[in-house]
């Protein structure tokens, strides 16, 4: 199937939520934003690698070309789903609301902080950011091999973190942070601090 699309067809910032490769969910993230025919986006893939690009994209028939030279095959274009395939991977991204930017990020620490954590419903016991990982229930800072890296991209406030879904951090409600993780579906997780 061919398709005709103008690029205002994905006008908007995406974030990637799911691969069709497990080793490539596990630890890579990445958030686009498209918008005149022009890009710009972020990738995290470890603590020491948080890649920034931009240049310009044109749809064209069903590929997105980037800065002319990359090329992604388009599975599907709709309202809020993307999907680009390259030689071995499909990449689903999610088209981000606007109602998911957040004005008060530089006033939102997570840093050297601990959270009791609720996420759609289900309580866990703690979860800790410091020095660029993430502490999960029982486990030591010393002893963690998550990283996270928080971002603020075209006004969303995005924490990417080693094998787990990007969250956008969408606000502060008596003292509650609130997010939105994206794989399949939405998650509503909600940290407290201890």
């Amino acid at each position: 199937m061919l398709f005709a699309c103008s690029n205002s067809k994905i006008d908007g910032t995406w974030i990637l939520c799911y691969t069709d490769s497990p080793s490539t969910l596990a630890n890579f993230n990445e958030v686009f934003t498209f918008k005149n025919g022009h890009f710009e986006s972020e990738s995290f893939s470890g603590p020491t690698s948080n890649e920034k690009s931009k240049g310009t994209f044109e749809l064209n028939e069903n590929q997105l070309i980037l800065n002319d030279s990359i090329k992604l095959s388009i599975g599907l274009i709709h309202t809020d789903s993307l999907v680009l395939i390259d030689e071995t991977t499909s990449y689903t991204f999610k088209k981000l609301n606007d109602s998911l930017k957040n004005t008060e990020s530089d006033k939102i620490r997570l840093e050297d902080k601990t959270y009791g954590a609720d996420f759609d419903g289900h309580q866990v016991s703690h979860i800790g950011y410091r020095n660029g990982k993430i502490l999960l229930e029982s486990e030591s800072f010393e002893e963690s091999r998550t990283y996270y890296k928080r971002i603020n991209h075209n006004g969303f406030d995005i924490v990417f973190q080693h094998y787990a879904m990007p969250k956008i951090l969408k606000g502060v409600n008596n003292d509650t942070l609130l997010f939105i993780g994206f794989h399949k579906k939405t998650h509503q997780i909600k940290l407290w601090e201890k």
